[in-house]
């Protein structure tokens, strides 16, 4: 069974080459990512942190501090963005800001880094972990669909 481009049978972004392109480019070293893990800690640094949602999708949650930028108006904000520190993006299940992630590579950003997972899955781990811990949370509403 071969698994690659083949128009009658898969479209380009079939689910199975997707997952072969981000495995190369991780593995080829391509782009940088930070597990969700570690996302508290940048929240509480103030890392620059980039939301690629659309604005609805932010307005019904986000991590506090992030900044919204959507994927369809990054080209456009890309001034508004530093470049002389640390960049994290995320959206709601990595596929967008991996995408952009590599679009700001692509304009010369060398210290970009996807948030593995982004906000699904940083709202299922913080929120065992507030109710566990019984911590503040960092993100406004978690979101789980």
């Amino acid at each position: 069974l071969e698994l690659c481009y083949a128009p009658p049978f898969a479209t380009a972004k079939d689910v199975v080459n997707y997952a072969g392109y981000v495995g190369s480019n991780l593995l080829n070293g391509d782009f940088k990512q930070v597990n969700v893990d570690l996302v508290r800690g940048l929240v509480e640094r103030k890392a620059y942190i980039i939301d690629v949602r659309e604005r609805g999708e932010y307005d019904n949650g986000h991590i506090k501090n992030a900044i919204n930028i959507p994927l369809s108006e990054i080209r456009n904000r890309v001034n508004e963005i530093p470049r002389d520190k640390p960049v994290y993006l995320h959206c709601r299940t990595g596929q967008r800001s991996y995408n952009a992630t590599l679009a700001l590579q692509n304009l010369g950003f060398n210290n970009v880094y996807n948030i593995t997972g982004s906000f699904l899955a940083l709202s299922f781990y913080e929120y065992f972990n507030d109710k566990t811990k019984n911590r503040e949370s960092i993100v406004t509403k978690y979101n789980f669909r």
